[in-house]
C-alpha cells in the first residue's frame, strides 16, 4: 500500500490528524460542503490562522487609510469573521418600508471593499459552518450542539469551544457514512489505504 497523495488526503471524508496549514486550507474548500465525515483538531484550527490576518487586513487597512470605522472583528466557534458595525442596506426601497440589509445601527450603502467582505463572508458561511459540524463530529456530537450559540448567547460559545479544543472520540466515526450512504442495505464504513 503505497503513501497518499495530497489530494487523496484532502478528499477523504474522515478526519485527517495532523494537518499541516496548506492541507487544513484545501480541505476547508474540498469539505466544505459536507456536513458528514469528521474534522481533525488540526484541521479545524489551521484555517483560522490566515482567516485572522485576512480579518485584520480587511477591518484594519480601511481604518489605517483613514475610512470611517465599518468593521469589528469577532471570533467565535465559527471562526474570526469581520462583524458589521453598521447598518448596510443591500436591496429594497427603505421609503416604502422594504429593505433587506446587513448588521445594525447607522445605516450607509456599501462601498466597494464593503462589497469584498460582504461577498467573502457570504463564500465562506456554509464551509465554516460544516468544519465546525464536522470538527464536532469527531467528539462524537451531533451538529445540533451549534444551537446552544442561538439559545445560551456567551455560554454556549465557551461550550462549544471546549468541545471543539478536546481530543476525538473513536466513536465519532459513526458520522463518516454519507446520508446516501445511509438508506443502503448493509451499512459499512468505507476501508482507507491506511489511518490518517
Amino acid at each position: 500500500m503505497g503513501e497518499w497523495t495530497f489530494r487523496e488526503r484532502a478528499m477523504v471524508p474522515g478526519a485527517v490528524r495532523g494537518t499541516g496549514p496548506l492541507l487544513a486550507w484545501a480541505r476547508f474548500w474540498t469539505q466544505g460542503w459536507r456536513f458528514h465525515g469528521r474534522a481533525s483538531r488540526s484541521e479545524f484550527l489551521w484555517p483560522l490562522v490566515p482567516e485572522l490576518v485576512l480579518v485584520v487586513l480587511l477591518v484594519g487597512l480601511p481604518i489605517w487609510l483613514g475610512t470611517p470605522w465599518r468593521w469589528d472583528a469577532y471570533g467565535d466557534p465559527f471562526g474570526i469573521v469581520p462583524s458589521p458595525a453598521v447598518h448596510f442596506a443591500l436591496l429594497g426601497d427603505p421609503s416604502r418600508g422594504v429593505e433587506f440589509g446587513f448588521g445594525g445601527g447607522v445605516r450607509v450603502t456599501p462601498n466597494p471593499w464593503d462589497t469584498v467582505v460582504i461577498v467573502g463572508l457570504a463564500l465562506t458561511a456554509l464551509p465554516r459552518w460544516t468544519l465546525l459540524v464536522r470538527r464536532l463530529h469527531d467528539r462524537d456530537h451531533t451538529g445540533l450542539w451549534i444551537l446552544l450559540l442561538v439559545f445560551t448567547g456567551p455560554i454556549g460559545w465557551l461550550v462549544l469551544v471546549v468541545m471543539v479544543l478536546r481530543e476525538p472520540r473513536s466513536s465519532g466515526a459513526r458520522f463518516d457514512p454519507s446520508l446516501a450512504d445511509a438508506f443502503r442495505s448493509g451499512l459499512r464504513t468505507p476501508r482507507t489505504k491506511r489511518q490518517v
